[in-house]
């Protein structure tokens, strides 16, 4: 229950919103309009609280649908089908007229820069690398120059004073003398005190003269044995070069341009370039791109991806930190993940406009939680902090950001989980406990948090980026160290630590593996991958050799997967954040913030394990946040319910591994693509072909107790290890491919055996192979699945039921892809 009064909470709320609306964050406009409208309802709420409590009862009947009605899902679902189809035609205008706005710019733009090696005024070397970081304005000429070159560096001087007054000290303007027989380093630095002081003068010798007015295609006419004494003077190419921060070359002023459209230009192409890479031209943010550049050339990724690779690596060190703050001072700790998550988005991520989002949905998830005592409180919390996350989704879409790009939709997305989580978990807590199940009575809220709590909470550092997520029980018994509060850990600590050793092991191992992963991925990745199987070059061998090289470039696309989530899980155990116990040795297990198994994925003993090990907190979030939570009160989650989850996974799944897909990606990638959609109806035949292998072959197969595993059994494994590794790369790698074209492209030169396997599968139980096994199996005296065992509890159910007729199937249920079609249409028993 809240400790705010409503007016205070009411007083809060509104100077929040004054902050946010105050930063003209114009990304998102509809956004302040939602907050505006749940503020008034909000407030509405409250003042019919009584009238509210004396209806309560007609919400029980109904507590976990709450207005989540089938014609609600219909209509959710029609809107989102209009939408898309709408935003992918205005997309596809919008993209029409860049490409022809791009094509008159850079039509017979030549080709500018390049490697050079000079020294300063200071005898200090300087290359094309110290460019990077800061806009540069180049300028050729020599120091005897009568009148033209001074000029023109006047000219420099007066379009710099100008741009500095709005955008600071970002620009780098560079003299490089084309006389090098007489302009000596010192020299140069005594001329260009006239001028702007912060004008970098560049010499060299003859050759190295030479070669970077090549590269910047400047003619000078200064001869290679020139005297030092003689008096002449120099003809050259009379240019003013434009230079980005990346390097690049964006446009050149002659002399006969004047300092005003010189000033214009640089203002349009900046605010271009602002919108094309997502970066801010600030002193600040170009400094820090400074810092990442270098690396992110050398490697062949954007300067983004190796801003989030930098801030998963530097959250080890600042798990540390965190550790050493005692846990008898909580709001230290949650200042501290706060203070950690600002850093990450401003300076690092220059996220500025994003973080207010944040703020936003977190604030408005806050209040909501607090006033409104009804069931629909956590449904009308889902549909914000998802429409929220739709619509930024729609407006990267629409401008065609790249992927390349570190955007806000990211950390938006791992909220997205908490903050509905928390609305369940405070709706939990006002439940009678005889209505819940284990997971909602351990993960239920009684005494509500403070602002500053779960501000920490909202923007725990290690998990804020790309997860993981975790609910607000697990948050403060990491910020209380409750989770180590046991005999057993307090056995094996020495001095009166809480902490269990280990932990570092476990992390930095995570950490190790992590970049093993990412070095797989950066050296073999950007050659060798799905899209691999479109070159002539595949089709040159066999039907055997390209399925076996097919299964290679299925795990080295997964490896980007592997590298993110093992980077921020090993973070995350830096922090004390998933304690799973003590095994067999007594050595501690961190199991607890994993969201991907990597051997069960590449060597799985059978499909469903494959898929209960990827994106796991996804799935757990999936099953307690919608699958049981549409289920009316006291019946069992069915078909429809399994739909609602599978299409809210569709959307969310599509977005998040899109979203790591492009973080790591060296090509730029837009929108949601045909392929996707093949990868998840096609996952709904294999499940279901699965499944019937599972429940009709497999029984027949285990050992009799006191009987050793047979031979069939062992064969029956690597049989299901094999398929499993197969079918999933042949299904999934229209993900990654986009285009339906194309996968079907890919498909036919893996000769279709995706296809062959399972709807041969499908056509050889439903024709008569089911039946002939539950015939082979009550022969057998098997006890057919679905059947009562003599223990009383229904097999495959691992007997977690609940009180309220709601199970928590954790190993029977993976929500990421379509429900089994063999529940609409069984095959004959």
């Amino acid at each position: 229950m809240s400790r705010h009064k409503p007016k205070q909470l009411d007083l809060m709320f509104s100077r929040a919103l004054q902050r946010y609306s105050s930063q003209a964050c114009t990304s998102t406009p509809s956004a302040l309009h939602r907050v505006a409208s749940v503020t008034q309802s909000t407030k509405f709420l409250y003042r019919r609280q009584p009238q509210q409590e004396r209806h309560q009862s007609s919400f029980s009947g109904r507590n976990s649908v709450g207005v989540f009605t089938p014609t609600s899902a219909a209509l959710f679902v029609a809107t989102g089908v209009g939408l898309f189809f709408y935003f992918r035609h205005e997309k596809a205008q919008l993209l029409a007229r860049r490409e022809e706005e791009r094509a008159s710019k850079q039509y017979g733009r030549p080709q500018v820069g390049g490697p050079f090696s000079l020294l300063t005024s200071e005898g200090q070397p300087f290359t094309e690398q110290n460019l990077l970081g800061k806009w540069s304005l180049v300028y050729f000429g020599f120091t005897n120059c009568p009148d033209i070159c001074p000029q023109e560096l006047d000219k420099v001087t007066s379009v710099l004073d100008v741009i500095e007054k709005e955008h600071g000290n970002v620009f780098q303007p560079l003299f490089i003398s084309v006389d090098p027989a007489r302009d000596t380093p010192a020299r140069v630095g005594k001329y260009l005190k006239d001028f702007h002081p912060s004008y970098v003068g560049l010499v060299g010798s003859y050759e190295a003269t030479k070669a970077v007015c090549k590269a910047y295609r400047v003619y000078f006419s200064t001869p290679p044995n020139a005297d030092p004494a003689g008096d002449y003077l120099v003809d050259h190419s009379i240019f003013v070069y434009l230079m980005d921060p990346s390097g690049k070359f964006v446009e050149a002023f002659g002399q006969a341009v004047p300092k005003e459209e010189i000033i214009n230009k640089v203002h349009e192409v900046m605010k271009d370039w602002e919108m094309e890479t997502g970066r801010k031209t600030g002193v600040l943010c170009l400094l820090m791109d400074a810092l990442f550049l270098p690396l992110a050339n050398a490697v062949g990724a954007s300067v983004d991806q190796i801003k989030l690779i930098s801030c998963l690596l530097v959250a080890y060190p600042l798990g540390s930190v965190f550790v050493r703050i005692p846990s008898s001072q909580p709001a230290l700790r949650h200042l501290f993940n706060i203070s950690i998550a600002i850093f990450f988005f401003f300076p690092v991520l220059e996220l500025y406009k994003g973080f207010f989002q944040l703020l936003v949905s977190i604030l408005v998830t806050y209040i909501l939680a607090a006033y409104d005592k009804s069931a629909r409180m956590p449904w009308l919390v889902f549909f914000f902090v998802m429409g929220h996350l739709t619509i930024n989704h729609v407006i990267r879409a629409i401008y065609g950001l790249s992927y390349e790009t570190m955007e806000i939709t990211g950390p938006q997305m791992v909220l997205t989980m908490k903050l509905t989580t928390f609305a369940w978990n405070v709706w939990d807590g006002r439940r009678p406990v005889a209505t819940l199940d284990k997971w909602q009575t351990e993960k239920r809220i009684i005494e509500y948090p403070s602002l500053l709590e779960f501000l920490g909470y909202s923007f725990y550092f290690p998990g804020i980026l790309v997860g993981p997520y975790l609910d607000l029980s697990e948050y403060r018994s990491l910020i209380h160290e409750t989770v180590f509060d046991d005999d057993k850990v307090k056995e094996k600590n020495k001095g009166g630590r809480k902490l269990p050793s280990g932990r570092k092991r476990n992390a930095y191992g995570k950490m190790v593996m992590g970049l093993i992963y990412l070095g797989i991925f950066v050296v073999f990745g950007g050659s060798n991958n799905y899209s691999t199987a479109l070159t002539p070059w595949f089709m040159e061998h066999n039907l055997f050799v390209r399925i076996a090289l097919f299964q290679i470039y299925g795990f080295l696309e997964r490896a980007k997967y592997y590298a993110i989530w093992t980077l921020t899980e090993g973070a995350s155990i830096v922090t004390g954040l998933g304690f799973t116990g003590f095994d067999a040795s007594g050595q501690s297990t961190w199991n607890g913030a994993a969201n991907v198994k990597v051997m069960e994925i590449e060597f799985p003993s059978n499909f469903k394990v494959l898929l209960d090990s990827w994106n796991m907190k996804t799935n757990v979030w999936l099953r307690e946040c919608v699958y049981k939570r549409v289920t009316p009160a006291g019946k069992k989650p069915g078909f429809r319910s399994s739909m609602i989850t599978f299409f809210t996974s569709a959307f969310w799944v599509c977005v998040s591994s899109v979203h790591i897909l492009g973080l790591l990606m060296l090509q730029t990638q837009h929108g949601i693509a045909s392929g996707y959609y093949l990868t998840f109806l096609m996952g709904g035949f294999i499940t279901t072909v699965a499944r019937l292998a599972r429940s009709n072959i497999r029984p027949l197969l285990l050992p009799r107790p006191g009987q050793n595993e047979s031979d069939l059994k062992e064969l029956y494994d690597i049989a299901g290890t094999t398929l499993s590794t197969l079918i999933l790369n042949y299904s999934a790698s229209p993900f990654m491919i986009l285009t339906a074209t194309d996968s079907f492209t890919v498909w036919s030169r893996l000769g279709w055996y995706g296809h062959i396997i399972v709807f041969g599968g499908l056509v050889f139980f439903y024709a008569g192979g089911t039946s002939y096994f539950k015939k082979l199996q009550v022969k057998a005296g098997i006890v057919p699945v679905g059947k009562k065992s003599t223990t009383g509890v229904k097999e495959g159910s691992n007997g977690n039921t609940t009180d309220s007729g709601v199970s928590t199937p954790t190993d029977e249920k993976t929500f990421t892809l379509p429900p089994n079609f063999d529940n609409v249409i069984p095959p004959k028993k």
